[in-house]
């Protein structure tokens, strides 16, 4: 479980520290206050333990710098990610760890002068002489930046060079990296054919199907009888088979099909972080609360930590109810940043937020009072 992150130079954001992460993790605060950053900022981390997006069948950093804005690629758009565009400092994110076997601290680093090779990524790891005592071996150094395949990043002298060291970290860090390999970002960019394709060949697999009905006729669809692959033109979609006739999830109202295309990824994870960011979009009060039971159901019993970004007033209220029902910890944090990029983030304790409520006041509107 990740314990605490702070992040440097990514963004909008100069430094953010969150400390005291739990189970379940609510950001909230104004446009533009970094909510939606410090996603990405794991899912970039997370592509030093695995590159690929299995999703959306894209390189990690790729998807990064387009998906704001539909366009880009890393090598033309990746100043894009850097503070004011001040290249010259590198972006840093830093997880402090909560391992079975001891505290762990892991520094990810993204040097704008580094070009990774085409099955790399440009997220590298720092490592120390303490750590890796063999990293004297190359050119004196006292520490170095290493990517996912090995090759290593020189700091001081600007240079990159091959070398056999990734073994090394994965003998201090293996159980973290894990945890950061599979991580999963959902968002409304994430659509019906790469659920299709990707994700739910494996739910049948699984027979996982039969839990999706069941979230499904709860609020939904409540005559659904079954969860098919229907013929359409040249390939096949999923679809609902209802008692007079069948749905393709195309057809579905906004609320239910978004609910599905975040439901299912979240089926598949387990022991790693879940990234949902805004997930009231679309969403009736009651069908939120179904999917945050679900979703909340499901991290508990697949070990799930859950990042989770939102402007809804309900989501914190569902969540309070939800999270303490099922014994899990809930953090909501409000974060406000400067014009200097500087993150202040303030942890809502239960009490201060039914406080607030009760005299009348929103904490998403912390900024003005």
């Amino acid at each position: 479980m990740i314990e605490s992150i702070t992040i440097k130079n990514l963004r909008g954001i100069k430094q953010c520290t969150v400390n005291n992460l739990t189970d379940i993790n609510i950001f909230i605060g104004k446009n533009g206050a970094g909510k939606s950053t410090i996603l990405e900022a794991i899912y970039l981390a997370s592509s030093w333990a695995e590159p690929e997006d299995q999703i959306r069948d894209m390189p990690k950093h790729e998807y990064v710098i387009s998906r704001r804005g539909g366009r880009g690629k890393w090598t033309t758009y990746k100043h894009t990610l850097w503070f004011n565009k001040k290249t010259d400092e590198e972006i840093e994110i830093n997880f402090n760890f909560k391992s079975q076997n001891k505290p762990n601290e892991l520094i990810f680093k993204l040097p704008y002068m580094y070009n990774p090779s085409k099955v790399d990524s440009p997220v590298l790891i720092e490592v120390s002489r303490q750590r890796i005592p063999e990293i004297a071996e190359y050119h004196h150094a006292r520490k170095l930046y290493l990517s996912s395949t090995g090759d290593a990043w020189n700091p001081k002298t600007k240079t990159s060079y091959k070398t056999s060291l990734k073994e090394k970290v994965l003998s201090f860090a293996a159980e973290e990296i894990t945890y950061l390999e599979n991580a999963v970002l959902l968002d409304n960019r994430f659509t019906v054919s790469q659920l299709e394709q990707k994700v739910w060949g494996k739910i049948f697999d699984k027979r996982l199907d039969k839990e999706i009905l069941e979230f499904i006729r709860e609020e939904y669809e409540p005559t659904a009888e079954s969860i098919l692959y229907k013929p359409s033109g040249e390939g096949f979609v999923l679809a609902f088979a209802l008692p007079q006739t069948t749905v393709e999830i195309d057809s579905l109202g906004d609320g239910a099909r978004m609910a599905i295309l975040y439901a299912s990824p979240l089926l598949l994870a387990s022991d790693t972080a879940v990234l949902i960011e805004d997930p009231e979009a679309h969403q009736h009060p009651g069908g939120l609360a179904t999917f945050t039971r679900f979703a909340f159901k499901t991290a508990k019993k697949q070990r799930l930590q859950l990042f989770i970004t939102t402007h809804s007033i309900e989501l914190l209220n569902i969540a309070k109810e939800i999270s303490k029902e099922l014994g899990l910890g809930l953090r909501i944090y409000y974060m406000e940043r400067g014009k200097d990029g500087y993150v202040d983030v303030r942890a809502i304790e239960e009490p201060d937020l039914e406080t607030l409520q009760k005299i009348g006041l929103d904490p998403r509107m912390l900024h003005i009072l």
